[in-house]
């Protein structure tokens, strides 16, 4: 188990970076439609995984953390749900940049709660 905890949070830390550099490089490429699909999708997947993994360590021990710390990490996935309406309001490239900003949010939110336990 201390294994995967490593892994959740080198992951959880490594995922507020990734995110960073996504919505940084969406605006940046605004024009040409954003990033290319299959960086986001590298990234959702380690996403996911990251909540696999923190769902995982939740079921096996839930008084080890506070409860706000497993929700942060769920809406960080869910808020990947963002680019759909506002691709249709802003573009792709602003749309990606935008919801890679709120995942960039919940994890750092997740992330400090992790470091102050």
């Amino acid at each position: 188990m201390s294994t995967i905890l490593t892994i959740h949070g080198m992951l959880g830390q490594a995922l507020v970076v990734i995110y960073l550099l996504i919505a940084l490089g969406s605006y940046v490429r605004r024009q040409q439609g954003g990033l290319p699909m299959w960086v986001l999708g590298i990234a959702h997947t380690l996403l996911v995984l990251q909540v696999i993994l923190g769902v995982t360590l939740y079921i096996r021990a839930p008084q080890s953390i506070s409860w706000v710390h497993p929700l942060s990490g769920i809406v960080a996935l869910l808020a990947l749900g963002l680019t759909t309406p506002l691709r249709r309001r802003m573009g792709r490239g602003e749309a990606n940049a935008l919801s890679a900003l709120a995942v960039v949010l919940f994890a750092a939110i997740a992330v400090g709660i992790a470091e102050m336990r």
